[in-house]
């Protein structure tokens, strides 16, 4: 009837571990929900996207306006000097 095994029945333990990221995982998620909401009820999460926008779109226009600062300088050289090679061969042109 009752035959004894030769070995026990290993049951398979759940990790600690796993079941505790579980765990903070959910909490964590809950809590970020919870602070989205709280955020869009008192109307601090619009002016928040507001200025990280507007922060953006500074430093984007920022850049822009060095390139093209960079650009009218090369420019303004390159004609300066041309203006200044000319003024030089004029003279250089009336001595003779």
């Amino acid at each position: 009837m009752g035959e004894k095994r030769k070995y026990k029945k290993v049951k398979i333990k759940r990790s600690t571990f796993r079941n505790e990221l579980r765990y903070l995982v959910i909490i964590s998620f809950i809590c970020l929900i919870l602070a989205f909401g709280l955020a869009l009820i008192t109307g601090k999460f619009p002016s928040f996207l507001d200025r990280t926008i507007q922060k953006q779109a500074d430093r984007i226009a920022g850049e822009k306006m060095e390139d093209i600062e960079s650009e009218i300088m090369e420019k303004v050289k390159k004609e300066n000097m041309e203006d200044i090679v000319r003024k030089y061969k004029d003279k250089a042109q009336g001595l003779h």
